[in-house]
């Protein structure tokens, strides 16, 4: 399409159809400096538009891009939750399992926490899976201890549990679960398993792809002590007795021994408990007057 300038000459301008006076007359579109509707006629001419006004008219308006949400002055930047960490890893991991034809079900819920029925006076309970048939919307659950921070050993233990949910609970450490731990490279006792060094170095890559692991090593039984220096002489001999580590149940601090009378005895079998150190000065004895004996 042509542009047009005055018929007396001057910048060119973009063409605007105008009903005027024939078709070898326009208007242009800016109406601007000594232009006006009255007593200026323009022709078509070939020549570029020289028309800064025009010129804004016919270039391309840049695209608007949705302007990202303002985080609020001096707020912190949000890191990925420990758990969403933990559900990136597994979908990472997915194809390893895909390779030794033993795949994970498509929905599986992950939390760091300790695992239901977790004794601390036995060995550390690291990891845990529960079967879909006990969860109400038939989906394993999947629990990691809070005791662990180093990612390559959460990686290890995430599939150990993940093994479990492929299985669905079935062959507890045995059959498929020892044969599917294996393949992936997991080793030793098969209720405790540990990665091997080879897969030990792809977990460390793995994590370096995956990110920080948002979360700091629990001690459900204190932190560990550290070295002190020597006591002052005016340092207290007893430390004053620390309070409570969690909101649960108070570990008993002493265990009760059970003490019995002989059933023959008259007393009828009379049931004491009391600790060893008193055992350790001496049984005690029923009214009347039997020694007893530890049940």
């Amino acid at each position: 399409m042509m542009n047009v300038v005055s018929v007396l000459g001057g910048k060119v301008h973009t063409r605007q159809e105008f009903g005027g006076d024939g078709p070898e007359h326009f208007f242009p579109l800016c109406r601007t400096g000594s232009m006006t509707n009255r007593g200026t006629k323009y022709r078509g001419t070939d020549v570029e538009v020289t028309c800064t006004v025009c010129l804004s008219y016919d270039a391309p308006k840049p695209e608007v891009e949705e302007a990202a949400p303002i985080a609020p002055k001096g707020a912190p930047e949000r890191r990925m939750t420990r758990e969403e960490w933990l559900h990136l890893a597994i979908d990472a991991l997915r194809p390893e399992f895909e390779k030794i034809e033993f795949p994970l079900p498509e929905r599986i819920h992950v939390s760091v926490g300790f695992g239901y029925g977790a004794k601390r006076e036995s060995a550390t309970i690291l990891g845990q899976c529960w079967a879909r048939r006990v969860s109400e919307d038939d989906v394993n659950h999947i629990f990691i201890s809070p005791e662990m921070n180093d990612t390559a050993r959460v990686l290890d233990v995430l599939i150990h549990e993940l093994v479990h949910a492929a299985d669905d609970c079935q062959s507890g450490h045995k059959g498929a679960f020892a044969k599917a731990a294996k393949a992936l490279g997991l080793t030793g006792k098969m209720t405790a398993t540990i990665a091997t060094p080879e897969l030990t170095e792809k977990l460390r890559e793995l994590a370096k792809t995956l990110g920080p692991y948002a979360h700091a090593t629990l001690y459900p039984m204190g932190k560990p002590l550290q070295p002190k220096g020597e006591p002052k002489p005016e340092d207290p001999e007893e430390s004053p007795e620390e309070p409570p580590v969690s909101s649960g149940p108070k570990k008993q601090g002493t265990r009760m021994i059970k003490v019995t009378c002989n059933s023959k005895c008259e007393c009828g079998g009379y049931v004491v408990r009391t600790t060893a150190k008193w055992i350790e000065v001496g049984m005690p004895v029923c009214p009347f007057g039997t020694v007893m004996e530890i049940a």
